[in-house]
């Protein structure tokens, strides 16, 4: 005995899936070059100034093979980032000046967002 059992729209999936894998790609980098200017923006914001320097130096990377890097190769950026220790004439004082931690409260406030920004994209690419 054969039992047969066709479901209306299977052609339909189809088709909506193979569309989904081919914009997959494009989509992820497009949401992923989004939220690395987000965080940009929030680490600037959040960085300390004193000539200015240290703010616009904040870059990110182009995406490829969905990742994407948010980076500031000022000399001292890891220095204000993680705080460092206090030298006058050559000689530790003990003192210490503490992180400003811009990149990581950055971080820290996008990933609030995150999630929601991609249930977004994600409901765009289903049709929801």
């Amino acid at each position: 005995m054969e039992i047969k059992v066709d479901f209306e729209g299977t052609k339909e999936l189809n088709a909506k899936l193979k569309k989904i894998v081919a914009e997959y790609p494009k989509e992820r980098d497009r949401f992923l070059k989004m939220e690395a200017s987000l965080l940009t923006g929030r680490a600037k914001l959040l960085t300390p100034v004193d000539t200015g320097r240290l703010r616009n130096a904040w870059k990110r990377t182009a995406p490829v093979g969905g990742t994407v890097e948010v980076y500031n190769n000022t000399e001292y950026a890891a220095y204000v980032e993680l705080g460092h220790r206090v030298k006058i004439h050559g000689k530790f004082t003990g003192g210490v000046v503490p992180g400003a931690h811009m990149l990581r409260d950055a971080v820290d406030e996008s990933r609030m967002n995150f999630q929601a920004d991609a249930e977004k994209i994600l409901a765009r690419l289903f049709g929801k």
